[in-house]
């Protein structure tokens, strides 16, 4: 039990990132706009930020280290930027993405506030719901090409009322 442990941690973030980037340009090609965001905001604030701490030699365990307030402004740009699109879109999907985004968002505002959190459940709060968000983003990209297949092109965005709705996007 202990090697497949050890194997799924070793492997677990070069797997996220090369599935995202599979995904990433699969969406390009056949997803909707919504879709396109959503990975847009998945890559930069969660594949891209650690290839540069990698490359500014940051070191590892970011969400627990000297580089936590970092990962804690990501996280809440990302949470940002996936509360908006989910909102706009015209799909369920994306607002489980933002729930659970607001669960890593809320583990930064929980470990500020309480000093005796344990750093592992920090770091499996912070950093699991990325694999759900991923997960989620690859199942809704699935329903979308199938329902395009099946009933044509639909509408990207939710109508807007007056002028202010429509500025987000």
């Amino acid at each position: 039990m202990s090697d497949w442990f050890d194997f799924f941690n070793a492997y677990r973030a070069p797997a996220q990132h090369l599935s995202s980037l599979l995904l990433a340009a699969a969406i390009w090609r056949w997803g909707g706009r919504p879709e396109r965001w959503l990975m847009a905001a998945f890559l930069a604030t969660m594949v891209f930020p650690v290839y540069l701490a990698r490359w500014l030699n940051a070191g590892t365990a970011m969400e627990i280290g000297p580089y936590a307030d970092y990962v804690m402004m990501l996280d809440m740009i990302a949470g940002v930027l996936f509360v908006g699109i989910a909102l706009k879109a015209n799909r369920n999907y994306p607002l489980w993405i933002a729930g659970f985004q607001l669960v890593a968002v809320g583990t930064h505002l929980v470990r500020g506030v309480v000093d005796g959190i344990l750093p592992l459940a920090v770091a499996i709060l912070v950093i699991g719901p990325s694999y759900c968000q991923l997960a989620i983003l690859a199942g809704g990209f699935g329903r979308h090409v199938l329902r395009v297949r099946r009933f044509g092109n639909y509408r990207d965005w939710r109508p807007t009322q007056g002028r202010a709705a429509g500025m987000l996007f």
